[in-house]
């Protein structure tokens, strides 16, 4: 393992990348029951972060989940999402059971909105007013939905053969699931508002639309009649972040994808991404993800598992 990976999974000793996880089956993706990940993994009832998405589902005991200093009860039919970077632990935890999911971004954006998993998991964080609650109880009603697709999840993960179409059904579970999150966090929070969800649901069409041609606000403002400044609110509002962050962070993704997934070299890359030359391309790379668009692309594709 060369010293650039070693950096980039370790960037601070409590903040893990995907890859440390050591039973994993499908790239991108990762499902256990709750007590045997915590079992294989026992570090990681203490305080950590890492860079992809978590989701628990409570089917058994009582705990407490403790996510950037705030604190949150868990009971049988609790649901639980942490988005990247946020500082979490496990903590009184009696005859818990339950399910445990991670994937990572790339996974889910290849075929889908990447601002419809910023809307899902802003709802783990206070934003000005608005109090978000990262775990929730589910009625019977809410909970079978859920487990169900969680179910499907599952089965196909336990199923997965590099050859076959699990990773694809998986990612349409997935898509599934993060709809009926949304959802059910919108029904229980307090950021629900009609007219910013179909702006929402536009903006998200757009971006995934125009973001390679258009990284200026001055286009998605003047799509929707708005200030820069009210398209920024509604953006930290819903995504936690700015329109400018949304836009590079979509780039980025795209650019990692057609590394691994094409046999384009760099330069054929960053004209593609309508970067101004190479060089640049190379600059931003980097400055974004922690390599050189040649050295993710060298490390990483040794990770992808090779069909037979």
């Amino acid at each position: 393992m060369g010293l650039e990976l070693q950096q980039y999974q370790t960037i601070e000793k409590s903040l893990y990348h995907f890859s440390f996880l050591r039973d994993i089956k499908v790239h991108g993706i990762y499902f256990n029951s709750f007590m045997k990940f915590l079992n294989l993994y026992c570090f990681i009832r203490k305080e950590h972060a890492h860079d992809f998405y978590s989701v628990i589902l409570f089917t058994k005991g009582n705990g407490s989940v403790l996510i950037n200093n705030d604190r949150y009860p868990v009971k049988p039919q609790t649901i639980c999402i942490v988005a990247p970077n946020q500082m979490h632990s496990f903590e009184d935890l009696g005859n818990v059971e339950g399910t445990i999911f991670f994937f990572c971004q790339d996974f889910y954006v290849e075929e889908f909105s990447f601002l419809r998993l910023l809307n899902v998991f802003s709802y783990t964080s206070q934003t000005g007013s608005n109090v978000c609650n990262p775990c929730i109880s589910l009625s019977d009603n809410e909970f079978g939905p859920i487990n169900t697709v969680l179910k499907s999840i599952q089965s196909e993960y336990d199923l997965y053969t590099p050859s076959n179409n699990s990773a694809v059904i998986i990612r349409s579970h997935l898509n599934i699931m993060l709809l009926k999150l949304s959802e059910l966090y919108e029904t229980k929070s307090a950021k629900s508002n009609n007219s910013e969800s179909i702006l929402i649901h536009s903006l998200s069409h757009l971006v995934d639309s125009y973001f390679i041609k258009e990284q200026h606000l001055r286009f998605y403002t003047s799509a929707f009649n708005i200030s820069e400044s009210q398209l920024n609110d509604v953006c930290h509002k819903h995504f936690n972040c700015g329109m400018k962050k949304i836009l590079q962070n979509r780039l980025m993704q795209e650019a990692r994808k057609l590394l691994l997934s094409s046999e384009l070299t760099i330069s054929e890359i960053a004209y593609k991404l309508n970067f101004e030359d190479n060089s640049y391309f190379n600059k931003v790379f980097k400055s974004k993800n922690g390599l050189t668009p040649k050295r993710f692309r060298d490390i990483h594709k040794k990770l992808l598992p090779q069909k037979p």
